[in-house]
């Protein structure tokens, strides 16, 4: 029997290497007491399981086992935090399904995701000036208000709308979608807090919105629009910012001051009269006056060529123009409120039916397509011309007086059918 006291290493109580307390990690023994090789490779430990190197050979049965369970502890630390990974994937992508719009959209929106239905419950979404497409569809989702930000940018570009969004204050709804938002946000007349100022309207006509939006007083707004415009007008306006105010959609809110706001819509009509090649000083005038009047004379654009050629044949005539519209703006009404005593009232000097040659200023704020007819009229000797249905916009042209009075007739049998209208 072996003496117990014996120096001889005993097989059973091989001497293990000490360990880091706080990282648990195997620390290196001085040379030459029991120090240990590095972590073998996996072809090392199958020469090593099958017996085939002197290590190997070496090693007692109980170190081997501890081996096979340490690789055996790595393996399913790996399994369960893949594991945990997976679920956690899971879970955000549910959330922001639920929450954010779209599965996946915690890793960037990948899926093109979209609500069916027209949403519910309401909410106000403001969309600013100068805001690009995917600033706005940031700005849906984390409202709620559509699924994901690729659906919403992808329905934009199929219908062509990103030059036809809309800054402003909107009226919609949780879980719209986007199909249904675009249309509404792409219709001026929707935005609330905003100044829509389109080409068929009077430079006054800007006042009750500026009064409802501003703290400009009436009389501050009527003094900068009836002030001359120093500093703001070309000198060709003579002083009247009528068809010089750039139709579009402002913000009120972000002009300290309604001379400020002028500016602004003065700057961008020029600008895009040069861009029209619109020629300078009273020329740049007398396109404003025609153009004005074609876009208050008829609604349909295929008619503007032929109203500008009658105005230009009655010029060159030397014959009254004679259109109510001009009438109408010289007493501040519509033309269909017109009286027999404000057609025959000669101290209004833009009764064309008494005073020949175009109006003292342009009636309205007409856009690209009237400017480019003012400027290119279609050829033609039309004379006269009479919108038989204001519904449709239907309208007739001739160089005869007869089939003029024909035509006339035929409207006033409408009007008569719709006196609403």
């Amino acid at each position: 029997m072996p003496d117990p006291d014996s120096d001889e290493e005993k097989p059973d109580e091989a001497k293990e290497p000490s360990e880091n307390p706080d990282l648990g990690i195997p620390q290196d023994e001085p040379e030459g007491e029991g120090e240990e090789e590095g972590e073998l490779d996996d072809f090392q430990l199958f020469e090593q399981e099958a017996g085939t190197t002197a290590e190997a050979a070496a090693k007692s049965r109980w170190e081997q086992r501890k081996d096979r369970k340490a690789r055996k502890r790595k393996i399913i630390t790996v399994c369960i935090i893949c594991a945990v990974f997976a679920m956690v994937v899971a879970a955000g992508g549910i959330a922001t399904s639920r929450f954010g719009g779209g599965l996946f959209s915690w890793f960037g929106n990948a899926v093109d995701s979209d609500y069916s239905g027209p949403g519910y419950g309401s909410v106000d979404f403001t969309i600013n000036p100068g805001e690009g497409t995917g600033q706005i569809a940031q700005g849906l989702v984390k409202a709620g208000i559509v699924a994901s930000v690729n659906g919403f940018e992808n329905a934009v570009e199929s219908g062509n709308d990103s030059q036809a969004l809309q800054p402003g204050t909107f009226a919609l709804k949780y879980k719209m979608s986007s199909s249904e938002v675009i249309s509404i946000i792409t219709d001026p007349s929707k935005a609330m807090g905003m100044l829509v100022f389109t080409s068929a309207m009077r430079a006054s006509d800007m006042i009750p919105t500026l009064l409802k939006y501003t703290s400009w007083t009436k009389q501050q707004i009527e003094a900068a629009l009836n002030g001359g415009g120093k500093g703001i007008l070309p000198a060709s306006a003579q002083g009247s910012f009528e068809g010089w105010l750039q139709p579009g959609t402002y913000d009120p809110k972000s002009y300290q001051n309604i001379d400020g706001l002028l500016k602004a819509m003065v700057d961008a009509r020029i600008s895009e009269l040069n861009s029209l090649g619109v020629p300078t000083g009273a020329q740049r005038e007398k396109v404003l006056k025609i153009a004005s009047i074609i876009g208050q004379e008829v609604n349909q654009e295929q008619y503007y060529g032929k109203v500008s050629r009658v105005i230009y044949n009655r010029l060159a005539q030397h014959m009254v123009l004679g259109m109510d519209s001009v009438i109408a703006y010289g007493f501040g009404v519509q033309a269909k409120n017109l009286t027999e005593s404000m057609l025959t009232d000669a101290s209004n000097p833009y009764n064309d039916r008494l005073h020949q040659g175009l109006p003292p200023t342009p009636i309205s704020n007409p856009g690209p397509e009237m400017i480019k007819a003012a400027m290119n009229p279609t050829p033609g000797n039309w004379i006269y011309f009479v919108t038989v249905n204001l519904d449709t916009g239907e309208t007739y042209f001739t160089d005869s007086e007869q089939q003029f009075q024909a035509y006339k007739a035929q409207y006033e049998k409408w009007q008569a059918a719709n006196p609403s209208v």
